[in-house]
């Protein structure tokens, strides 16, 4: 089963934000571009997708965010970029993606998403919230 995170990030990410959470992640996975480059995907020494990161999408209409992950996500100020990461079941994999999602709200501000619970960068390495 995948584990879904959302990073709700207050900045559009940058080619540098990206590459500092694929760092992040670690220098030992292979990445690579799928879905003609929309998903890039960290990869363990066989090759096997660990984790899929979406390209950002800008949510500029206030509430949606809210609407599409229930309320316990709080309040989204809008205009955020919608960043959508999903781990594989691989040991480890969940791990990365919390990693990647960690670095961009550190970098940029927002909240990452989960279905346990809500983190923002004051808890990034916590438990969620």
């Amino acid at each position: 089963m995948t584990y879904d995170l959302v990073a709700l990030v207050d900045g559009r990410p940058s080619s540098e934000d990206v590459l500092a959470g694929l760092s992040a992640a670690g220098n030992d996975l292979g990445v690579r571009a799928v879905s003609g480059g929309a998903v890039v995907q960290l990869c363990n020494a066989d090759d096997l997708p660990l984790v899929s990161i979406e390209l950002p999408l800008l949510i500029q209409v206030p509430g949606e965010v809210e609407r599409m992950l229930g309320t316990t996500v709080g309040v989204v100020d809008t205009p955020a970029w919608w960043v959508e990461i999903r781990a594989t079941s691989q040991d480890g994999a969940r791990e990365l993606a919390e990693q990647y999602a960690n670095t961009l709200i550190k970098r940029l501000g927002g909240k990452v998403w989960t279905s346990d619970g809500i983190r923002t960068p004051e808890n990034a390495n916590e438990e969620t919230v």
